[in-house]
């Protein structure tokens, strides 16, 4: 019989939350800007950080998606070797008597 292993999976979520955590408190920090230049390089390096960022947050938003949905697959693994382990020990205890 495959058992599933719930605590793999949650080791796994932790360490895919924490770095979760690390691209949110990169994306929350200041970027300082030259806002006196006019030179158009600076205003397509500010556009390009923003995207970025912006790209990295929507990074982050599908992550954790994933992170939930392993943890909920993970979950339903469980459950369903419970069941199955039931199911298996009632049928062979019916056989034995």
């Amino acid at each position: 019989m495959i058992k599933s292993n719930t605590y793999s999976a949650e080791y796994i979520a932790t360490l895919m939350g924490r770095a979760s955590d690390a691209i949110e408190r990169a994306t929350q920090k200041t970027i300082n800007t030259a806002d006196q230049t006019t030179l158009t390089v600076n205003e397509k390096a500010q556009t390009a950080n923003q995207e970025a960022i912006e790209l990295s947050r929507a990074f982050n938003e599908a992550f954790r998606q994933t992170m939930q949905n392993i943890q909920s697959t993970a979950e339903e693994f469980e459950r369903t070797d419970q069941q199955l382990e039931h199911m298996y020990n009632n049928e062979f205890s019916y056989k034995i008597v």
